[in-house]
């Protein structure tokens, strides 16, 4: 009984429930815009409900969630995701999974890892990963071997300019600097569609998915009646899809650009 207490308190009395409540209650309290409010509530409720929220970004993450790595590659990119100075694990949690996923494929196959991110106020993803290294030390049983370029063994490399997934491609893809590398991306499950293209813009053709941090529920076996309680977990899975989806429109305002500088050079080139 205490259970299920808990349950609904949680569910409608913390947010975002508590926000569905107010936008219910103002419903049956104001004359204008009235359907408005009980709009809202509906909406607020689809997207912070695991069914329709983990629907959503099943779309993202399916793909991924068995993909095969090559037998060797040239490097591995890790794509960062956040992290905050000053604690004994800097890294937050989607950006220590992806580092430390992509430091696995790394060691094992004995090729570099890109570390990407230049975080904020000086202290990007490459040092922050050093520092959550140094607190995981004792507990690491082989010495870590951190370089400043592009080696042809296992080594940490910071790409420290980077403001977002495509000046990582880019910078990237320099920092490489062969003709069609292969290249192993690591990022979260619902970014990797996004990063992949982006990377490819940039000109990276040998791409290999490795997909970390999954989020969607969507496969599990039958639906608990909790399932369509209110969730802040369930409102951040509609987060990161609505997030990946307006990602992707600026994706192919940068395929059309691409295009259209592609076929501008073409026509130039072309003439007499």
């Amino acid at each position: 009984m205490i259970y299920i207490i808990s349950k609904i308190f949680t569910a409608f009395f913390l947010p975002p429930g508590l926000f569905i409540t107010i936008l219910a209650a103002l419903a049956f309290f104001t004359k204008r815009f009235r359907w408005l409010l009980p709009a809202a509530a509906l909406l607020l409720y689809g997207l912070s409900i695991h069914p329709a929220a983990d629907r959503l970004l099943a779309s993202y993450e399916a793909p991924f969630i068995s993909t095969r790595l090559p037998d060797h590659a040239d490097a591995v990119v890790t794509l960062g995701g956040g992290n905050m100075r000053g604690t004994p694990i800097p890294l937050m949690d989607e950006s220590f999974k992806r580092a430390i996923y992509g430091l696995g494929i790394a060691k094992k196959m004995d090729i570099p890892v890109i570390v990407s991110g230049n975080g904020e106020d000086g202290y990007n993803e490459f040092l922050a990963l050093l520092d959550s290294l140094k607190t995981l030390q004792p507990i690491l049983k082989a010495d870590l071997n951190v370089s400043d370029h592009i080696t042809d063994h296992f080594a940490i490399i910071g790409e420290t300019k980077s403001c977002d997934t495509y000046e990582n491609a880019q910078l990237t893809m320099k920092m490489i600097d062969k003709k069609e590398p292969v290249i192993i991306i690591v990022t979260s499950a619902y970014h990797m569609k996004r990063a992949l293209k982006l990377f490819r813009l940039a000109g990276a053709k040998n791409l290999y998915p490795a997909a970390i941090n999954f989020y969607a529920n969507d496969n599990k076996k039958g639906v608990r009646l909790t399932d369509f309680l209110p969730s802040i977990w369930a409102l951040l899975n509609s987060y990161r899809a609505m997030h990946e989806f307006f990602g992707s429109i600026k994706v192919k305002l940068r395929e059309m650009k691409s295009k259209q500088e592609w076929r501008g050079g073409r026509d130039s080139n072309s003439r007499p």
